[in-house]
């Protein structure tokens, strides 16, 4: 795409502009190899290769003409098309987003509980009973939400807020949808003293060790280790003084009483109860990612909450460890699940995808008008993996088309890709999470994942792998960051360093080929100077030629 961002006016402005004196005409102009490559420099194009170039364009091997670039008035109209269509996209979201507010709302939501641990002493379990709920509850209710954030002056874009925080949009939200781990830590705590000593009060008795009514944190703790209460924290004494007084009362803690924790909070996670949900999700509906859309993320939003796992396991008759299933797939205790933590191979794959759509044309629904270039509103396989290269997006095609095909029908509407574009923008950590799936998926495929997830454990996943390596630091004498370019288009040309030096031996892989572990691992090593070696790009034909390298070379590791 640089010579239509550089060339709006096409071939002739193209020609024209590396025309010599004296050619007006553009079926006149012939450009030589020696133009060529210092026309290109001469028009910012900085990423090498100007011989190769030549020779792939030019019919004769001798010039170009215009002939030799006719596509490039095809590929203008195309880009052009995008571009627009990239443009509607942006203004959408752009007013999507003033109507909602310009924060986003997760954004918002972490704002939100940091505003909340500076009032309140660092404690959200102790902002949620002093300033969210009425009545020392432990829900809370739309309404109450509400009136909450009037008193506190919180004033950015609280229905916004809310509707992230009630993910199931059941009107009302438990302290584990605010803070999962405080409400794991009182959990446990509530179950040991009821076991223990059968109520609130009786409890408070126990604590009290000195009888004064009151128990500090340091008498708190002390009576815990008499207890033999292993889970001993000083959170779980702020959590229960509910004024921030340090010291805390039987009031304090008469809510446990009535307090009925969410079963999973008390739950230790079974790794085999969740192996068996997702075996019986592969039984009823062929694929993970058809069992997502259908059952457990009708919405689109990427995740699913307890209460629709737990009606999902109700509906395809999962009657194991239901609540240590979820808290095993729940690993990183969000209080949600999303498809990473069900497929994580598929999952790679659809960020992968929908990234590059959003880069590139500013929405899924956007690619999706730009790929359906005969109004169909459908794309067989042979369209979407044209489009696909067309635009430049790499990975094994035809296993992105069959997870994106939940029907079978052998076609894609728009309706099975747009949901895509509902998925919450992917963060860091998002990204770390999709490479170490990348790291795993040789074991994924042995343990039996998903048929289609091994299909597309291809070079779309490499992209994830080369940006999260390309966040980290490169310390001296590593590779030099180009090694991401070069890695990804599969240039057989070592890359040198910044100062014009080659790195030292490194391992060079193709990070997103599956089969990595059966190949032998190629190594950046020394040469002889000026050896005869084979150039081959992975975007041009193959193409002998004697070229004399520096100090350059690969070597296959035996």
């Amino acid at each position: 795409m640089w010579c239509c961002s550089n060339f709006p006016g096409g071939l002739d402005e193209c020609l024209t502009r590396m025309a010599r004196k004296g050619e007006v005409k553009v079926d006149a102009v012939k450009i030589n190899l020696f133009h060529f490559e210092a026309d290109l420099v001469a028009n910012g194009w900085t990423a090498g290769c100007e011989e190769e170039l030549f020779y792939a364009i030019s019919a004769d091997q001798t010039n170009i003409v215009a002939n030799d670039m006719r596509w490039l008035n095809l590929d203008m109209r195309r880009y052009k098309r995008k571009i627009k269509a990239k443009e509607q996209a942006l203004h959408e979201t752009k007013v999507r987003a003033i109507k909602r507010g310009a924060k986003d709302p997760r954004e918002n939501l972490a704002d939100f509980k940091r505003f909340l641990r500076q009032k309140h002493g660092g404690s959200l379990l102790r902002a949620w009973r002093q300033s969210l709920v009425e009545g020392d509850s432990m829900m809370l209710h739309k309404g109450q939400f509400f009136k909450a954030c009037v008193n506190l002056k919180w004033r950015t874009d609280v229905k916004g807020l809310w509707e992230i925080l009630d993910t199931d949009t059941s009107g009302t939200i438990g302290i584990e949808e605010l803070d999962f781990k405080a409400a794991e830590e009182l959990a446990l705590f509530r179950q040991f003293v009821m076991q223990k000593f059968g109520n609130a009060t009786r409890t408070f008795a126990a604590l009290d060790l000195d009888g004064n009514k009151n128990v500090s944190e340091v008498e708190f703790l002390q009576a815990l280790k008499e207890f033999g209460y292993e889970q001993r924290d000083k959170h779980l004494f702020h959590a229960l003084d509910r004024h921030g007084k340090k010291k805390i009362n039987l009031e304090d803690i008469l809510f446990l009483d009535s307090w009925k924790p969410m079963e999973f909070l008390l739950a230790s996670p079974s790794l085999e109860s969740a192996q068996n949900f997702k075996n019986r999700l592969r039984e009823k509906f062929g694929t993970f990612l058809r069992a997502w859309k259908m059952v457990l993320d009708m919405d689109g939003s990427n995740t699913c909450t307890w209460e629709e796992f737990r009606l999902t396991c109700k509906k395809i008759g999962f009657k194991h460890d239901i609540a240590g299933a979820w808290r095993a797939l729940d690993q990183k205790m969000a209080g949600t699940i999303n498809l990473s933590d069900i497929d994580p191979a598929s999952s790679s794959v659809l960020l992968d995808f929908r990234n590059w759509a959003m880069e590139e044309f500013g929405s899924v629904r956007a690619m999706f008008s730009v790929f359906d270039e005969d109004g169909s509103k459908s794309l067989s396989l042979k369209e979407f993996k044209r489009a696909c290269r067309i635009y430049g997006f790499r990975g094994n095609l035809k296993g992105l088309f069959n997870i994106l095909d939940g029907t079978g029908t052998g076609t894609l509407s728009v309706d099975e890709v747009v949901f895509l574009d509902r998925w919450a923008t992917q963060t860091e950590a998002d990204m770390e999470k999709a490479a170490d799936s990348m790291s795993r998926l040789p074991s994924i495929i042995k343990t039996g994942q998903d048929s289609v997830a091994e299909e597309v454990a291809g070079p779309g996943q490499g992209q994830t792998v080369a940006k999260a390596l390309e966040a980290g630091s490169w310390k001296d004498g590593d590779l030099h960051p180009a090694f991401r370019t070069w890695a990804n288009c599969r240039r057989r040309r070592p890359v040198k360093k910044q100062d014009g030096s080659l790195p030292p031996l490194a391992s060079q892989l193709d990070f997103g080929d599956a089969r990595v572990v059966r190949r032998p691992v190629l190594l950046m090593a020394y040469v002889p100077e000026e050896v005869a070696c084979e150039i081959q790009s992975a975007r041009l034909p193959k193409i002998h030629r004697k070229a004399g390298f520096r100090a350059e070379g690969l070597r296959t590791a035996r």
